[in-house]
């Protein structure tokens, strides 16, 4: 019987990360009493598990090649300037967007649900790049990426890759969500439906040049102004709309583009 790799990665990346988060982030909190730099950093390190898992249990879901090769493959690609910025700039711009929208429906300006928070600035961009962007991509759009693109077409792959991400982050929404109430419903709704979006936008990215950079890039342009929000769920249910509209735009265009692959 073939061995199924990635429903082995999958299936222990959940528990790792699931187990990090109440043992290692819960004792940090409600034992130690952690100050919130300190847990942003015990955040950063439970965010890097989809690599530590991937590269060292490397024999159980790539038993095949060497770490270093796939490695090398995940960035093999060109690094561009122009694709690069607009990596960047697709996510953060979507978000900016959202929040302009919803200044001019609240009647406020931007600029008053954006804080600085008590963490330096370049404090605080360093530590969004290094959580995420920086931790995830390898195993999610580096393994998980190749193993489903070899079972499926473009979309079913890139929409199975986002479920299986966006589901990783479900016992955040519980246990680091300031959203207990009904306001819990279109949170988690934004979560799935802008994560898988982004998913797809990633490997659109990717498609076109296999370098994780871009990826992490794209990532860190969504990450970075969540470190700086402070708006309430009409933001996020902005973004769920905006999402769909660009994503689909986004597809289109790459099925146009890239003729003969499955779309």
């Amino acid at each position: 019987m073939k061995t199924n790799y990635l429903k082995k990665y999958i299936i222990s990346s959940y528990i790792l990360v699931w187990a990090l988060i109440i043992f290692v982030a819960g004792t940090a909190s409600l034992v130690f009493h952690a100050p919130p730099v300190i847990m942003w950093i015990v955040r950063n390190l439970i965010a890097w598990s989809p690599t530590y898992l991937l590269l060292l249990g490397w024999k159980h879901f790539r038993p095949d090649e060497t770490r270093k090769a796939f490695i090398k493959r995940c960035f093999s690609g060109k690094v561009k300037l122009f694709p690069l910025l607009c990596s960047f700039a697709l996510t953060f711009g979507i978000s900016v967007l959202s929040l302009l929208i919803f200044s001019v429906i609240t009647g406020k300006p931007m600029l008053s649900y954006v804080s600085l928070g008590s963490s330096a600035l370049p404090l605080s961009i360093f530590l969004s790049f290094t959580s995420g962007p920086t931790g995830e991509e390898l195993g999610w759009r580096g393994f998980m990426r190749e193993e489903f693109n070899k079972k499926y077409g473009f979309l079913k792959s890139a929409v199975c890759q986002g479920l299986v991400w966006c589901f990783w982050h479900a016992l955040l929404w519980v246990v680091d969500s300031e959203y207990t109430d009904w306001r819990a419903v279109p949170y988690v709704i934004s979560n799935i439906v802008v994560i898988t979006c982004m998913t797809v936008l990633m490997n659109i990215f990717l498609e076109r040049q296999n370098n994780l950079i871009y990826s992490v890039l794209l990532h860190f342009g969504f990450n970075i102004i969540y470190v700086f929000l402070d708006a309430d769920i009409g933001f996020f249910v902005i973004l769920t709309i905006l999402y769909p509209v660009v994503t689909s735009f986004a597809v289109l265009i790459r099925s146009k583009a890239v003729k003969g692959l499955p779309a």
